[in-house]
């Protein structure tokens, strides 16, 4: 599915680069057709080598730039209605600098004296609301352009007919504050376009939205069980994770997991696993689970730590291989989260870059979603509670364990395996195996041997020997012939860890070349 920000890189390239429009369209075609989250422009563009993984991150900067100060606009736009006098804006806005977002000014806002706190949060939570409807109204735009492409349900619901901008290079979105009346009738537009009179009465939160959270979504402002929906952080096939805010405890963030009323029972059988899961053993490198329930509507629920990060699956697909030291360090916090749960009796049984998140500075991992995990010490309770997975193989094909891929039983060394798996794949930029099928992948892991991270990526001849023994080790057939315990996985590439780290380059990108600081 198609993101602003991919729509927006399109245009920023397009600008530039006028003559690949059909290779920009192509691409945003094949994002719009994957599940959510899976792709993005910049990185089909980079799979397709038709620019290199830094030209995609110094685009990527560029559009993040342009966003923190449509949303600083926009901001100030309501300030000056609010009667803020507009030099004094000016003069805030100034002394932001060019890294300067919403948020910084709201704080400025507050220590000046020219908002109390709880009206400051109010209108910023107004301009958070009107950037993101507006970003995807010209998403909509972009896909009413083509007809041929499915249209989200909230274009799908939309009466009559948007004006189709052309895809790519008209309509790109102003960056700057506005400095004539025609600029000011535009954020004007925005505001009177996206935001209802509900929305105007909705006080902020008392903490900080992510700028990556979605705050479009149509159940924004909307409460549950004594929590107020935010924004949407992401959705899969079984149900949608929002963050939200507590009415008891207003300061805390959190994540609202929520199935639909018509969820199967295995799925609800998995919110039961996660909940039993967190009760066996607490960790600070797994997520926390704070409440569940069901509505009185039928809606089970339930609510978790929130982390502002992403998950590493995503981080894999946008930038390739991780920097060796980054790639050991947040498997090493991994390790140490599974040594907790398996002295808990836990397998989790899915370890996968999709359940893992990673902060957005790289240096924190948690472990999440235990709602496939084989929990012991249950004596039979778990056969009453839950339905027989007997026979069934559970997991994800492209790192499950060999004793998982053939049916049976798991242990803590299945764990190993699953997350030497995802270390493979973060030093080498791929999987262990390359296959086109669920089932193919499961064959290799029964009967195939990886190729060594050697061949499978020539960077990785540079790591020492003893990492890339250690990798093999973990994927080892047998599961007796796989490391002792993930504890002792865990120290040693904590040791390992310390000596891969270096200095970072002294060297930026620009678009169009390397240049020195």
């Amino acid at each position: 599915m198609i993101r602003y920000e991919d729509l927006a890189a399109a245009r920023w390239l397009h600008q530039r680069r006028p003559e690949q429009r059909a290779l920009y369209l192509a691409a945003l075609e094949t994002v719009h057709g994957a599940p959510a989250g899976q792709r993005t422009f910049l990185g089909t563009l980079v799979a397709r080598e038709a620019i290199t993984a830094e030209q995609a991150h110094y685009v990527r900067r560029e559009v993040e730039r342009g966003l923190r100060a449509r949303g600083l606009s926009l901001y100030a736009h309501l300030l000056a209605r609010a009667g803020l006098p507009r030099e004094r804006l000016e003069a805030l806005v100034r002394a932001l600098g060019p890294e300067g977002d919403a948020n910084a000014l709201g704080d400025r806002v507050v220590a000046s004296g020219l908002l109390p706190a709880a009206r400051e949060r109010q209108l910023r939570f107004q301009a958070r609301l009107a950037l993101d409807r507006d970003m995807a109204r010209q998403v909509e735009r972009h896909l009413r352009a083509h007809p041929g492409a499915p249209l989200p349900p909230s274009a799908q619901r939309s009466e009559g007919t948007a004006a189709a901008d052309p895809p790519l290079g008209s309509g790109v979105v102003r960056f700057d504050l506005p400095r004539t009346p025609s600029e000011a009738g535009e954020l004007q537009a925005v505001v009177d376009g996206t935001l209802s009179d509900a929305d105007a009465e909705l006080p902020g939160p008392s903490f900080r939205i992510p700028d990556w959270v979605d705050m479009a979504h149509p159940k924004v402002g909307k409460s549950l069980a004594g929590y107020r929906i935010l924004g949407l952080i992401g959705k899969g096939n079984m149900g949608e994770v929002y963050l939200a805010d507590e009415r008891t405890r207003p300061e805390r963030p959190v994540a609202l997991k929520l199935l639909g009323a018509d969820a199967p029972e295995d799925a609800r059988g998995r919110f039961r696993r996660e909940i039993l899961a967190n009760s066996f053993f607490a960790h600070p490198g797994a997520l926390e689970v704070f409440d569940a329930g069901e509505t009185a509507r039928g809606h089970h629920y339930l609510v978790m730590e929130f982390f502002d990060g992403q998950d590493l699956e995503k981080l894999l697909s946008e930038g390739g291989r991780l920097p060796a030291a980054q790639a050991t360090d947040i498997a090493r916090q991994v390790f140490e989260t599974l040594a907790a749960s398996h002295a808990a009796r836990v397998v989790h049984r899915d370890v996968k870059p999709g359940n893992i998140l990673v902060s957005w500075e790289g240096d924190v991992a948690k472990l999440m979603d235990f709602g496939i995990a084989v929990i012991g010490d249950l004596d039979g309770f778990e056969d009453r509670v839950f339905r027989s997975m007997e026979g069934l193989i559970t997991g994800t094909p492209e790192y499950m364990s060999p004793e998982q891929a053939s049916g049976e039983p798991v242990s803590p060394a299945s764990d190993l395996y699953s997350m030497g798996a995802t270390l493979y794949h973060m030093l080498s930029g791929r999987l262990p195996f390359l296959s086109e099928t669920p089932g193919g992948y499961v064959s290799c892991h029964m009967l195939e041997d990886p190729p060594p991270l050697e061949e499978a990526s020539p960077a990785c001849a540079d790591l020492p020997q003893e990492l890339r023994d250690l990798v093999l080790a973990l994927l080892a057939k047998d599961p007796a012939a796989r490391p002792a315990s993930a504890a002792d996985v865990a120290a040693a590439l904590a040791r390992m860890a310390e000596q891969l780290r270096t200095r970072p380059s002294g060297r930026l990108f620009s678009f169009f070349g390397w240049r020195r600081r």
